[in-house]
C-alpha cells in the first residue's frame, strides 16, 4: 500500500491525540508505522494503521516509550547534578577544615578560610541541593 500526505498527517494527528509528545520519538515512529502499513497485505488504511499499532502494542505502549526515554534523559542530568553536588561539598569540606584548623592554630588567613567556606555553602552548595530537589519534585509530578 502507498501512502499519501494526508495519510502521514493523519498518524502523526493521532499520535499527538494519544499523548505522544516527543517530537524525535514522534518521527521514529511514524516512519516504523508507515513501513509497517506499506509492507502490509491490507488495502484498506484504517485497517493497516490499526495493526501497525497492535504491533508496537498499543498507544499505551506508545506512551510507556516516551516515558521511559524522559527519565533516561532526566536519570543523566540527575547523575550530573549529583556528580557537581558532590565536588563543591568536597571542596566545602576542605576549606571549612582548613578555616577551623587555622583559627584553632591563629595563623593568618583562617577568617578568609572561613569565609571562603561559608560563600560555598550559600552560593554553591545550597543552590545545587535546591535545583536538583525541584528539578526531582517536578519529574515526579509529572510521572
Amino acid at each position: 500500500m502507498n501512502l499519501t500526505e494526508a495519510h502521514i498527517e493523519f498518524i502523526s494527528n493521532s499520535l499527538e491525540f494519544h499523548g505522544l509528545q516527543s517530537e524525535s520519538i514522534k518521527d521514529d515512529i511514524i516512519d516504523h508505522i508507515c513501513t509497517t502499513i506499506e509492507n502490509s497485505e491490507h488495502h484498506d488504511f484504517r485497517v493497516a494503521y490499526e495493526e501497525a499499532i497492535q504491533q508496537l502494542g498499543g498507544y499505551y505502549n506508545i506512551k510507556l516509550l516516551q516515558k521511559e526515554s524522559k527519565q533516561l534523559v532526566h536519570e543523566k542530568m540527575y547523575v550530573r547534578m549529583k556528580q557537581i553536588q558532590f565536588i563543591v561539598g568536597i571542596l566545602l569540606i576542605i576549606t571549612f577544615s582548613l578555616g577551623f584548623i587555622l583559627k584553632m592554630f591563629q595563623w593568618p588567613y583562617a577568617n578568609f578560610a572561613l569565609l571562603s567556606g561559608l560563600s560555598i555553602l550559600l552560593l554553591g552548595y545550597t543552590p545545587i541541593y535546591l535545583y536538583i530537589k525541584y528539578k526531582q519534585s517536578l519529574f515526579n509530578y509529572q510521572s
